[in-house]
């Protein structure tokens, strides 16, 4: 699809740094060479975007760099699947959040609800199950975390100690980005002082009331929406909740509380 689109997609490419040019554009250094470029989207995890306005000595002014080298990664985490010989109770939930299980944070039984896991637990009688560990303690050893995961959903789903694992993936990432209590104002936003210049991902502060994987996406429709204006193109409208209640005199109530 891309491809069609005059597109060319380049990975194992490492950018080395983002420069505005006199004419409006930006010339892109890579580890290959230096293209020039209409518009620049930057989509990269918190210490990728941190070192690359570091290293981009002339892009943004003095307070959005400031604000970029503030941002931090949160602590590792950790996301194990089990395929198990046998299904877990019948009235178990497709996703359980936990709390005070050691680092579990939830449990997905992924048959409950993923097409793929379905077949595959329809055809063995089995189930397919994946346990999230947010905030993994740094440098803790992998093979014990995963154990620990595993123990506790014995806790949680008790029926899964006479299961016998068929097979088992465990994901590591440090990745996330840091959302430190009263720092929201403080976080990037898609726009920035250069209008060809927009910032995307997990990270990127936005008013609608997404996060993770769908805060990435959103942000980034609303990045080649604020692109797209530049040549008078309409983009993508998004569709939300609403960011409000609907009651006028509860608002109004509640504005009065919070004074």
């Amino acid at each position: 699809y891309l491809g069609r689109h005059g597109a060319e997609v380049r990975t194992g490419t490492a950018v080395e740094r983002v420069t505005p040019r006199p004419d409006g554009g930006y010339e892109i250094a890579t580890d290959r060479e230096e293209r020039r470029h209409d518009t620049v989207v930057l989509a990269l995890d918190a210490s990728g975007l941190r070192s690359l306005v570091a290293r981009s000595e002339r892009l943004g002014d003095g307070p959005w760099r400031e604000r970029i080298g503030r941002l931090r990664t949160a602590p590792p985490f950790l996301v194990s699947r089990l395929w198990l010989d046998r299904p877990v109770a019948p009235d178990r939930p497709g996703f359980l959040g936990t709390s005070g299980f050691g680092t579990l944070d939830n449990i997905s039984v992924l048959e409950r609800w993923e097409d793929e896991a379905a077949r595959w637990a329809a055809r063995t009688g089995g189930s397919v199950v994946e346990l999230h560990a947010y905030a993994v303690r740094p440098g803790a050893a992998r093979d014990v975390e995963e154990e620990l995961l595993v123990d506790q959903l014995h806790r949680v789903y008790p029926e899964t100690r006479a299961a016998s694992v068929v097979d088992a993936r465990h994901v590591w990432h440090d990745d996330c980005p840091l959302f430190p209590v009263g720092g929201f104002t403080d976080r990037p936003t898609v726009r920035t002082p250069d209008p060809g210049l927009v910032v995307a991902g997990d990270l990127v502060r936005t008013d609608l009331p997404v996060a993770l994987m769908e805060r990435a996406a959103t942000t980034g429709f609303l990045a080649a929406d604020a692109l797209l204006e530049r040549w008078g193109v309409r983009g993508r409208t998004l569709w939300t909740v609403p960011d409000r209640g609907r009651a006028t005199v509860l608002r109004t109530l509640a504005g009065w509380a919070g004074r």
